[in-house]
Parts: structure tokens; C-alpha cells; sequence
């Protein structure tokens, strides 16, 4: 009797225990750092196919990482008009909120952040991304697609998801 109740007692508290952790508030933070191994993996091979113009596919939209692209001539980036941009970058500055024209903030890429001047590009967010942005704070190295040629339309990547 006295192991079928420590047997209860056991399974009670492990169930507690995930109860707990389950209901333990996930932000932009925890998502991020949860998914940190993934999203570089995945950040490498988009860089890998993107040298080599075999695009990855996201949604029948091509995907190509952003120093990749910036090295394209002006033709080659017009072929890629509405195709998305795979951004991994160091957030620098927000530049505005908008009810209507959601969030811009400036970054730069990581890969080129510790360059003399690295250059300051500029990327607009839905509204939604706001409190999310703001928590992760200037100097976060994010993910993010973006829709070409303008750098509009972003969604950040690895933030407030369970991927599964």
C-alpha cells in the first residue's frame, strides 16, 4: 500500500511539474534561444544554395541570404522581384510605429557587423512585431524573411512559435 500511494505521489508531482512548466510564460527570448542550433544551420545552407543560385523554396517563393543578394547586379536582383530574403542580423535602431505602416528598424548583418563600417539597412515589420522587437532590444541578432526588392513585408523567424 505504502509504494502504490508513493507510486501517486511520484506520478502526481511529475505531472505538477510539467503542468508548470508548460504555463511558464514563453517569450521572444526563450522561443529564440530554444531555436538558436536550428535557425543557424539552416542560415548556413541558405548561404551554401544561395552562392550557387539554387534557392531554397519557402512557400513557392525562392529564398536567397541577404550579402548574397547584395552582391547581385541590378538584373539579377530585378529577376528576384518578389522573392523573399533571408536576413540574419544585429538590430540597431527602430525608426518608427505605425498603427497602419507597422515597425521599421535599422540593422546590420552580422556577418559584416564587426567591419569598420558596416552597412545600416532598414526593414519594416507588421505592428505585431513591435512588443516582440522591443523586448528583444538594440543588439539582438535576429532572423528574419523579408519580401524583395524592398525589405517589406518581414515576419521575424524563431520568435514566439512552438515549430512542433
Amino acid at each position: 500500500m505504502k509504494k502504490i500511494l508513493l507510486a501517486l505521489l511520484i506520478l502526481n508531482c511529475q505531472f505538477f511539474l510539467i503542468s508548470a512548466e508548460n504555463r511558464a510564460i514563453k517569450d521572444a527570448t526563450f522561443y529564440l534561444k530554444r531555436e538558436s542550433q536550428t535557425l543557424k544551420s539552416y542560415y548556413q545552407q541558405v548561404i551554401l544554395q544561395s552562392k550557387n543560385a539554387q534557392y531554397p523554396v519557402f512557400r513557392g517563393r525562392k529564398i536567397i541570404e541577404h550579402s548574397v543578394y547584395n552582391g547581385l547586379t541590378n538584373a539579377q536582383k530585378n529577376a528576384l522581384k518578389g522573392e523573399l530574403v533571408l536576413s540574419y542580423f544585429i538590430l540597431r535602431d527602430f525608426v518608427k510605429y505605425s498603427h497602419l505602416g507597422g515597425v521599421g528598424v535599422g540593422g546590420v548583418l552580422v556577418s559584416e557587423a564587426k567591419d569598420k563600417k558596416p552597412r545600416m539597412f532598414y526593414l519594416k515589420f507588421d505592428g505585431r512585431y513591435l512588443s516582440d522587437l522591443e523586448f528583444l532590444g538594440m543588439g539582438s541578432e535576429l532572423y528574419a524573411y523579408c519580401v524583395l526588392p524592398h525589405f517589406n513585408h518581414c515576419i521575424l523567424l524563431g520568435i514566439g512559435e512552438d515549430w512542433g
